[in-house]
């Protein structure tokens, strides 16, 4: 299902921990930082595009905080950091500042500015920007360098929105099933849904799918998992068939995409 629209002018800024709980590395011990928030998508006005990310130091040391951007990914296992990509935004990022001592307890907010070209490509650029205490000077034995990580999402021109449920696959190694959904839009989606999986025509299984990111013109594993108490069920062996929907966008008026896919689960 493909849908265009034009951007909107307006920022949105998601905390949700769920969405990229990977970019939380080990918090600095002494320090205690936290960031807010942990994901921005905002698109540009006449090039140009604003935020702001929130450092707080709950702990009762000062720290030197240093700012960088690197261009990331999600591929169809999760996040993933990248050397160089087309969609790198890194290049037209701005802080302010770069470099931050927090004191104890104290707050502090540090200005994003992203100015693209208008010849530019229309479409989704994106960094993340990892908060990283400086390294102490003449330490001696292993240093874990922890990082916080913000990423950042910018839209530029015309974007499309646009999710194909094209298969499953089971890993037998893991025993689990996995709903292979390609992005063919140009801007990065954050997607939920619902399943149901039946055999021969009879319902056996059901249950919903929390929201998961799939990149920009990317594909991703969703994960279609059986819990009942808490505990992970295995799907016996046989022949099934997996439908649902996923949907995002507008609570009260979701882009809704459907599927209906077959799903063989080998003997173990």
């Amino acid at each position: 299902m493909l849908k265009s629209r034009f951007i909107k002018k307006s920022i949105v800024a998601i905390t949700s921990m769920g969405f990229c709980g990977s970019l939380l590395f080990h918090k600095p011990a002494n320090a205690q930082v936290n960031v807010s928030p942990l994901v921005i998508f905002t698109q540009t006005k006449q090039g140009t595009a604003t935020g702001f990310i929130t450092l707080i130091n709950g702990g009762n040391e000062a720290v030197k905080m240093n700012l960088y951007a690197l261009p990331f990914t999600y591929n169809s296992n999760g996040f993933q950091v990248l050397e160089s990509s087309p969609n790198d935004l890194s290049p037209y990022l701005i802080f302010s500042p770069s470099e931050i001592v927090l004191e104890p307890k104290q707050t502090r907010r540090v200005r994003l500015l992203a100015r693209l070209l208008p010849s530019m490509k229309s479409g989704e650029y994106r960094a993340v920007i990892f908060s990283q205490p400086f390294k102490p000077k003449n330490t001696s034995g292993l240093t874990v360098n922890n990082r916080l990580g913000t990423v950042v999402y910018v839209s530029h021109g015309e974007i499309r929105e646009s999710l194909i449920p094209k298969e499953t696959n089971y890993d037998i190694k893991k025993e689990e099933l996995y709903l292979l959904v390609k992005n063919e839009g140009n801007v990065t989606i954050r997607s939920e849904g619902r399943w149901e999986l039946k055999q021969a025509g009879q319902l056996g299984f059901q249950g919903e799918i929390s929201k998961i990111t799939i990149i920009a013109e990317g594909t991703r594993n969703v994960p279609i998992t059986i819990e009942k108490d808490q505990t992970k069920t295995l799907i016996p062996a046989g022949n099934y068939q997996l439908t649902g929907e996923l949907f995002w966008g507008d609570p009260r008026n979701p882009t809704k995409v459907p599927f209906s896919l077959p799903v063989t689960i080998p003997s173990r």
